[in-house]
């Protein structure tokens, strides 16, 4: 039987996130146990650290207010109190500009110390305004975070060409990000598991938790397939099935679901784009490899991985109108993730009332590649008592009780 300090169950970015610096800032004796499962989200992500994007609800958020936007001029007066931004609290704006932060050093600390480049660049955030309701979208989102002005730059239609010149020449401006930039997130993933693993954390990849191991209301261990593991501290980072082992340590149910994302990837391209972008159609980021990945759908179908070719078109047609020199290029590959949903699209962090030896690290939704670095440091933070850099209660999974 072999007995560790934490055992964390999920490898993603956020469980190798929590086994890095665990391992880097405590002296604990820690397993990784994960077995990767079809729609990993970590291999579905833009690798974005679009700290303000995600934040004011770019993406999805946007086509939801151009559909208020439509019943509004249709004289639909409930539509017309509800037009603005899909803001998320201030809880999480401040989660996520702390984590977006950490990533300058933590590259450094990643290519100095352990060898690894999980491809930081420093790339901005546009959102490409097309029409008059793209405008006041932006507007809305621009006035309701004041406090963040100078992290944006407003560009006319020529700054925009001048800026990225393969852009449509019906874009009639843009919002800049300019601290939100994006990292390769199959290398970020593998940083975090290959500096865990030099800092002597022991892996158990290719590896299931079967079942949690309890004395009454303490957790002690899992259960894998090979062997039983046991623990003091169970770290529950298993994405979209962080609800099986929540069920298996408390005796109850969170609210973590699959929520699928589409991706679309082009074949490698010369560089035509600076930075990342932003419309109200789809998300586009060129790689460092020269490939172009398009996202994403929202679909809650279970845990359907499947591409469907309406999502996959409407993808692609959204990308070719903000970047016309793609109908030069063909699609590589498609594919879909299960992102790790909540209701109020909130992480779900730290202990359990009435459950011992038993921490959520989970429900990131579409901002886990993000969130990984505050989200390693927080449980770091709690394992060795000390006060946590941002406060949990709005995270924590009484919340929905």
């Amino acid at each position: 039987m072999k007995q560790y300090d934490v055992i964390i169950a999920g490898g993603g970015v956020i469980g190798a996130a929590c086994a890095y610096f665990l391992s880097r800032d405590t002296n604990l004796k820690i397993a990784l146990v994960d077995l990767k499962k079809p729609g990993n989200a970590s291999r579905a992500s833009a690798g974005g650290l679009w700290a303000i994007g995600e934040s004011v609800g770019l993406g999805c958020g946007v086509i939801f207010f151009k559909t208020l936007s439509k019943l509004q001029s249709e004289g639909d007066t409930e539509a017309a109190e509800t037009l603005r931004p899909h803001q998320l609290p201030e809880c999480f704006f401040e989660l996520a500009l702390k984590s977006n932060e950490l990533y300058p050093a933590l590259h450094e600390e990643m290519l100095t110390k352990h060898d690894v480049d999980f491809k930081f660049e420093r790339t901005g955030l546009k959102f490409i305004m097309y029409n008059r309701d793209d405008e006041i979208y932006a507007d809305s989102i621009v006035s309701g975070i004041p406090n963040l002005s100078s992290q944006i730059r407003w560009l006319d239609q020529q700054q925009l060409r001048a800026e990225e010149p393969y852009i449509t020449p019906d874009a009639i401006g843009a919002i800049d990000f300019i601290c939100d930039h994006q990292v390769n997130p199959y290398r970020l993933v593998d940083a975090y598991t290959e500096g865990a693993r030099q800092n002597g954390v022991e892996l158990f990849l290719n590896t299931e938790v079967l079942e949690v191991l309890r004395e009454g209301n303490k957790v002690i261990g899992v259960r894998t397939q090979d062997q039983s593991l046991h623990c003091d501290t169970l770290i529950n980072a298993a994405g979209a099935w962080a609800d099986d082992i929540y069920h298996q340590a408390t005796g109850k149910h969170m609210p973590v679901y699959p929520v699928k994302g589409q991706i679309v990837l082009s074949e490698r391209m010369p560089k035509v784009l600076n930075g990342c972008i932003s419309t109200s159609d789809c998300y586009i980021a060129q790689k460092d490899n020269g490939e172009i990945l398009i996202g994403s759908s929202t679909e809650e179908k279970g845990f359907d991985t499947t591409n469907s070719l309406d999502k996959i078109t409407e993808l692609s047609q959204g990308a070719m109108k903000c970047l016309p020199v793609l109908k030069e290029s063909s699609i590589k590959r498609c594919w879909a993730g299960l992102r790790p949903g909540t209701p109020d699209e909130l992480p779900i962090l730290g202990p359990v009332d009435g459950v011992e030896g038993y921490i959520n690290a989970c429900g990131h939704f579409r901002t886990g590649i993000l969130m990984s670095a505050i989200t390693g440091t927080l449980i770091t933070e709690l394992m060795t008592g000390k006060p946590t850099s941002v406060d949990l209660a709005p995270f924590r999974v009484e919340r929905f009780e």
